[in-house]
């Protein structure tokens, strides 16, 4: 494909309902204000990786009229940042965003990606989806990224089934997708219940200690969906609470001696707390998840999964939400006041020692790609820099995929974590650890 017959290609985009759209509303919803924790730091932000490993090597060109008809239906994820005045906006970009064939990823918000925050590459049959967080998060993202394997399939085998739960590039927009959530924050009712209380004081992993900045570690382990929620529905958990009782175990196994909680903070997704639910941008908070007791029968794993759900239920009452998402407008809101650019960073400093114990857990959900996910041999998702450890979970084609990162060197914890599936008949797989690092981004930032 010619530059010209790509820049033509990608600028059609603009010319559907859905990009007109898109143009229209941009001096309304250009401002950034939910991804601000993402853009003062003081080092930048490291992408977010989607990482699919298909069946079949790819095809870079049906990928990339792939990427452009999926583009149709997203237009705003091919937004820039400017900076005025101190303060990010989303902007119109008229570079494409094209698709390339690279071992390495590449820097968003810079040249080498055109500017965009989005990035689509691959390596042989290995399809990488890199995303800036100030952008979008984890539900933002992955519409995309159905639609555009739906499309890539499609494509390739020239079949368009109706799969329920894909947008198709000709479907309209939600009317307020592309709108930022703190715009128009319902009133909060004080009559309504309180926020439960939860415990966000956990046990410190010792190995936290040695803390080797912009080192990180990964393991990837893929679990067998079908043994793993048997267990898992037999003591009455979901997957998410299912990963981080038995986590909380293997730290158990290991140092048997923990007296203080040990804390899943559990990522939590807000958009229920506000007016515009069907936003793209970063909506995320946390819930934390104590175990205060060692966890080691059937039955106390069943208590404390019960428990568990009971907590997420009670943090998610609509009340509770818009609490905790009031909260985070006005932390947001002090930060946009700050006259310099020196000054929001300063304020965001405590950002890039940030320490939650014990450990962080997300479950960005399970594809429904109905036929197509057989073309799908692995899912994984990770990003670099964060300190402590996290855990990253996705699931598609009767696979749960849980990705593993520290920022320390060792596997003791995933090992024992290994063992405890074993123990309970729960077919998977470990790699070997992986040492990786995402890269930061390029955005434009004044000189201090």
């Amino acid at each position: 494909m010619t530059t010209t017959t790509m820049n033509n290609t990608y600028h059609h985009i603009f010319e559907t309902t859905n990009g007109k759209a898109y143009l229209s509303a941009l001096p309304k919803i250009g401002k950034i204000t939910s991804g601000q924790s993402f853009l003062y730091k003081k080092n930048g932000t490291h992408s977010m990786v989607i990482d699919i490993r298909l069946t079949n090597n790819i095809d870079q060109k049906t990928l990339q009229e792939s990427l452009n008809k999926t583009l149709q239906r997203y237009p705003y994820l091919t937004s820039k940042l400017v900076l005025k005045n101190n303060k990010y906006y989303l902007a119109y970009n008229k570079l494409p965003m094209v698709v390339t064939q690279a071992e390495d990823l590449r820097r968003l918000g810079g040249p080498e990606t055109n500017n965009h925050l989005v990035d689509v590459t691959f390596n042989q049959h290995q399809l990488f989806i890199s995303y800036h967080h100030a952008l979008t998060d984890g539900r933002g993202i992955m519409p995309f990224v159905n639609t555009l394997l739906y499309n890539y399939f499609s494509f390739k085998n020239n079949h368009f089934p109706e799969i329920p739960g894909i947008n198709l590039s000709d479907d309209p927009l939600q009317p307020d997708e592309m709108n930022e959530h703190f715009d128009n924050l319902p009133s909060l009712d004080q009559t309504d219940e309180s926020i439960p209380e939860t415990n966000h004081h956990g046990h410190q992993l010792i190995e936290t200690s040695d803390y080797l900045r912009d080192r990180s570690y990964r393991q990837e382990l893929v679990i067998d969906r079908t043994s793993f929620m048997k267990f898992a529905k037999a003591h009455h958990a979901t997957p998410a609470i299912a990963i981080s009782i038995m986590v909380s175990q293997a730290i158990q196994q290991v140092y048997p001696n923990i007296t203080s909680p040990l804390v899943t903070n559990m990522a939590s997704d807000l958009r229920n707390g506000v007016t515009n639910q069907n936003t793209f941008r970063n909506c995320v908070g946390s819930i934390p998840l104590a175990i205060a007791t060692n966890i080691s029968t059937d039955k106390e794993f069943t208590v404390t999964a019960t428990q568990f759900r009971d907590l997420i239920k009670a943090h998610k009452t609509r009340q509770n939400l818009r609490a905790e998402v009031s909260k985070m407008a006005y932390l947001f809101e002090k930060l946009d006041a700050l006259p310099t650019f020196d000054d929001k960073q300063k304020m965001l400093n405590f950002i890039d020692n940030l320490l939650l114990n014990t450990f962080i857990l997300s479950y960005s959900g399970q594809t429904k790609l109905g036929e197509y996910e057989q073309y799908i041999d692995e899912m994984h998702t990770y990003m670099s820099g964060t300190k402590g450890l996290s855990i990253e979970m996705l699931a598609t084609n009767g696979k749960i995929f849980v990705d593993i990162t520290q920022s320390f060197n060792s596997d003791v914890y995933i090992t024992t974590l290994a063992k405890i599936l074993k123990e309970n008949n729960i077919q998977h797989k470990l790699s070997k650890q992986i040492y990786f690092k995402t890269p930061m981004d390029s955005l434009n930032r004044p000189v201090i």
